[in-house]
Parts: structure tokens; sequence; C-alpha cells
């Protein structure tokens, strides 16, 4: 796939694991064992408890299954099985360690390859095994919360960061429950079930945790959508230890044989003005709606279903996995409609791409 064409689908995929994550589904433990006798806890309490977990440190193993939908990527495209976009299909392993508020490393692991991300102080690193490439950053900050640095895609990495996403986007007429107590990664956890209450505007049917009882760190969310058996997404711990990590898992080296790009971090005048071409290729994204129903819509810059850049064959496989999509078509315009097991997305002939855990009359609404 040409790099314009890796970056549009990059940039699409992202989109829709955030919108995905608007909603939800039931949670199943990772590690499921017989329920635990635990003093009783509210709901109310439970949101609290969750945005305040006391972990400072652990290392963990972090197993996601994703049902989202997505069309697979066409053979040959390059993609790895380690690379961050792997975590929004099928099933992946992901290690995380964490020591304080400004160091963390994340691992995406594949078959005999991983891609890291290394955040120590100031410094920050991605490497790629697949590729032997490796990035380094010198921030101008360190990092501010309790979690490892998210990976490109915008899939997350751990429960925590899952559930941050969710409550972020949760509205107030949202149902908030509890279902009882579950033994997860060899941990007691209070499990809180999150239901929209318009449930034909959303294509979620409902978003459980599974919240530490002890840390209150979330070990387990399971996303289910309307009408779908099987878990739509699930990032859930299989182990997890809240000892401190080796100091040396923080300090990375680049193997031998590893290209290395050093990359200038924005300065305040780059975030104030932007570039005419960062106007037009990246501009800030329409939310329309609130909560459940949110509907992104982005302006690419170039339109999606156009021929060019179709000179070499994984481009050709790129477009035609594009064009097997079903053409739609309106009062906002026309494009592509994707439909998928928890939100649908319009890639229009226009170059906007609309996307959200709704029904497809809310994404031409919001198109209009």
């Amino acid at each position: 796939m040409n790099p314009q064409g890796r970056t549009r689908r990059t940039r699409w995929m992202a989109a829709a694991s955030t919108v995905a994550l608007l909603g939800g589904g039931a949670v199943v433990a990772t590690s499921a064992q017989a329920s635990p006798s635990l003093p009783p806890r509210t709901a109310e309490q439970l949101l609290v408890d969750v945005q305040s977990p006391t972990v400072q440190a652990l290392s963990g193993t972090v197993q996601t299954s994703a049902d989202l939908g997505l069309p697979a990527l066409p053979t040959g495209t390059g993609t790895s099985s380690s690379d961050p976009t792997a975590l929004l299909s099928g099933d992946n392993t992901v290690r995380v360690w964490l020591d304080g508020q400004d160091r963390s490393r994340v691992s995406v692991i594949g078959s005999n390859e991983e891609t890291s991300i290394i955040h120590n102080g100031s410094d920050v690193w991605t490497y790629s095994s697949a590729d032997r490439t490796a990035k380094h950053l010198t921030a101008n900050r360190t990092a501010t919360e309790h979690q490892p640095t998210p990976v490109p895609s915008g899939a997350p990495t751990t429960p925590q960061q899952a559930a941050q996403q969710v409550l972020a986007a949760m509205d107030p007429s949202t149902t908030v429950t509890t279902s009882g107590t579950a033994r997860v990664a060899g941990r007691d956890a209070y499990e809180l079930v999150l239901t929209p209450a318009a449930t034909e505007d959303t294509l979620v049917q409902s978003v459980t945790f599974a919240i530490d009882a002890e840390t209150h760190l979330v070990l387990d969310v399971t996303v289910l959508g309307k009408g779908v058996d099987k878990p739509a997404l699930q990032v859930g711990y299989s182990k997890i230890d809240y000892t401190s990590p080796d100091a040396g898992l923080f300090t990375f080296t680049a193997p031998a044989g590893t290209t290395v790009q050093e990359v200038a971090p924005p300065t305040q005048a780059d975030k104030q003005a932007p570039t005419d071409a960062t106007k037009t290729d990246q501009a800030k994204p329409t939310v329309v709606g609130d909560g459940w129903d949110t509907v992104v819509v982005t302006k690419t810059g170039s339109a999606l279903t156009s021929t060019s850049g179709t000179d070499n064959a994984q481009a050709q496989q790129a477009k035609a996995l594009l064009d097997s999509l079903p053409r739609v078509s309106g009062d906002w315009g026309s494009g592509r409609l994707l439909t998928g097991t928890l939100f649908s997305a319009v890639l229009t002939d226009d170059g906007r791409v609309a996307v959200g855990a709704v029904p497809a009359d809310r994404l031409y609404a919001a198109l209009r």
C-alpha cells in the first residue's frame, strides 16, 4: 500500500476504534474463576473507584480480542502481526510495564516480532522489530497519567485506557449498575455495567468493567453490540503483578542494524500556526451529538474513492477493498458505507469520513 493510502486507512481505523469505545458490552473476565465474596459497593462508589486507581507500578500481560466487522487488509500490504493496527481485529497479546508517572513500556507481540513504545522521563522510543526501525523523541515534559503510552493506531492497550475512553464519552442518561463479582488474572474484582438509555440511537448494548477490589484498576473491559452474541471488543489482563518492574526495561538501546530516526518535538509555534497542508489534510474533526450516539466527521483532504495512487498492485488491492463496500447517496452527497458489529462508517466521494457507534442514518444526518 502506498504511504498515502496507508495513512488514510490508519486514520479511519483509529477513528473507528475510538468511536467504537464510546459504546460497550458485558464483561467476560479474561481469566474467569469462581466469583469471590466481597463487601458490597454501589454503582456510584465503583464509578468513583475506577477514576482513581492507586496503582504506581505493574507488570502485566493483556489479551485483546476484536471483532468489529472491519474488512480484512489486502494481502501484500506489508502489515506485520505486531503492527498496532492488528489490535483492531482478531486476538492479540500486549505486554505492559509501568513504574510511576514517567516510566512505561508497552509491547504488541506478534509472531516472532514485536512493536514497542518505551517512555522513560523525557525520552520516548518506538521500535519495530519487523522492519528494524526505531524513532526517538525527546519530550518537553513527563507523562501525567499512570498509563503506558498509547499505540499509534488509537486502539487501547490496557483495560484502564479502554475504560477511560468510555467514561469520557458516557452521557448522563446512561444506566449504571453492578452485576456481581469476578476473579480476573488472580485478582478479586467488582463488575460495573453501563447501558445506553436510548438504544435505538446506538449500536451499543452495554459495557461492563471488572474493577480490582483493592487497587481500583480496571482489569477487564468487554464490549457487545446490539443483537450480537460474541463480544465485539475485549481488553483484559491474563496476568498482572503490582511490584516495580526492573529499571532496565525502560532503557532502550537500538539493536545493531536498526535504522534510527530522531523526531523533533512540536514547538508552541507549530501548535498555534499549522501549515496549510496540515490544515487541509488533518483538519480538526467535527463532533455531532454526544455520548453513545456521537458521530465524528473528518476531512481527509482528498477523495478517498478516487483512483489516484493506484499505480501498483498493493494500492490496487486497497482500492478494490474500498470498491467492495456498497455505494450510498443522499442529500449529503455520495460514498461508500461500512457497517460493523459496533459501528458504522461512511467514506464520501468528496473526502470526508463519518464514523460512530450508530446506525447509518445518523451518519447521513451528520454529513448534511
